[in-house]
């Protein structure tokens, strides 16, 4: 972990970067797994990687009895192949993050009915760490050792769990008092990176954590009226100098509306927003370092499926990307992590006919198969 820079961010303007878009990339994703079921749903919304062999993808399939129940696969250098987890769990995970190959945690409670929880990987055999009872939103997660993970709970879909910290013996809440927050990206112990909530229900915050206080952070620039106002959706931190934010601008006339993509940058010193070509339904899922100094961001993809269903962004200019899809089939990414010691990236989702009759988990690998 780097050291934090703690201090105060000043109040800069943001600036708008017009920046190029490039024609489609479709040869750089690979499919690395699929599965090929007849009936039945699967989907893989997490995945982390802790090494060229080691790398973990969650997710969720619906059972006979219509419950969603956790799936987890694991790299080990030569195959995907299933683990097998805690029984008795009915959310599928959509959250992970990890230390370390003895380190590794699961995070259920997206949008299905049942405890949320976290689960444990201690190199050995898969645990439950703790349950929030109920059928709470789960948003997030991040873990900076065995005795310090952080669990966020936000979410318009249902009631949230909150905050909650765990230093290793206990889970505690956290007050959180310019909002509730939902995603979150640590650069180190005392300085953490988290988008959420605000008192009338916008997602618009952004808050750091310097090792004892919460402190809203300022995003000048952005659109606050009632018909006209930014959502933000995912954050990534690797840096107090590199800080990624993205989701969308949303506008409403009557009964007229519309969503652009909103992508911003921190440099440390200010704010800069970088428009990325418009894909899909007009809003940015997710954002996560490709290790070389630019971003992968996942659009969110509506029907047809005929956006892009990645955008790279790296050196100024927006490319437009299509992962390897199996014939007759369209595809969805969820997740993207990169692999320590290695020049690759995996990504997670889910493959399935235009029907949507069913659906199957997929890894797509960029670069040389990790080892």
């Amino acid at each position: 972990m780097r050291a934090a820079v703690v201090g105060t961010i000043a109040a800069l303007g943001l600036t708008t970067g017009v920046v190029p878009a490039v024609a489609a990339d479709t040869g750089t994703w690979r499919i690395a797994y699929a599965g090929n079921r007849p009936t039945g749903y699967e989907a893989l919304r997490a995945t982390v990687a802790t090494g060229p062999a080691d790398a973990w993808a969650f997710g969720g399939s619906l059972t006979t009895d219509g419950q969603w129940s956790p799936v987890a696969r694991r790299w080990n250098g030569r195959s995907w192949t299933g683990a097998t987890l805690p029984a008795g769990l009915q959310r599928g995970i959509t959250a992970a993050d990890a230390t370390g190959p003895g380190n590794v945690w699961a995070f259920a409670g997206g949008d299905e009915a049942g405890d949320a929880y976290a689960l444990r990987w201690n190199g050995q055999r898969w645990s439950v760490a703790q349950r929030w009872p109920g059928s709470d939103i789960l948003s997030d997660a991040a873990v900076l050792s065995a005795r310090d993970v952080w669990v966020f709970g936000s979410s318009h879909i249902g009631p949230g769990i909150g905050t909650w910290h765990y230093d290793g013996r206990s889970w505690k809440q956290v007050e959180t008092p310019d909002g509730q927050l939902a995603r979150a990206s640590a650069v180190a112990p005392d300085d953490i990176w988290a988008i959420g909530t605000d008192d009338v229900g916008r997602d618009n915050v952004l808050s750091r954590w310097d090792g004892r206080t919460w402190t809203r952070v300022d995003v000048p620039g952005l659109p606050q009226e009632e018909t006209h106002f930014a959502e933000f959706h995912a954050i990534h931190a690797t840096s107090p100098q590199d800080v990624w934010i993205v989701g969308d601008e949303y506008r409403t006339s009557g009964d007229d509306w519309s969503y652009t993509p909103l992508a911003l940058h921190f440099d440390g010193h200010s704010w800069q927003r970088l428009d990325p070509p418009s894909t899909g339904q007009g809003i940015l899922g997710d954002v996560t370092s490709d290790g070389h100094g630019g971003v992968w961001v996942t659009p969110s993809v509506d029907e047809p499926y005929d956006a892009p269903e990645l955008l790279h962004y790296a050196d100024g200019q927006w490319t437009e990307v299509r992962p390897q899809r199996p014939d007759g089939k369209v595809l969805r990414v969820n997740d993207v992590t990169t692999v320590p010691h290695s020049g690759s990236t995996w990504a997670v989702g889910e493959v399935f006919p235009a029907d949507r009759n069913t659906s199957d988990g997929a890894v797509w690998v960029n670069g040389p198969l990790p080892r």
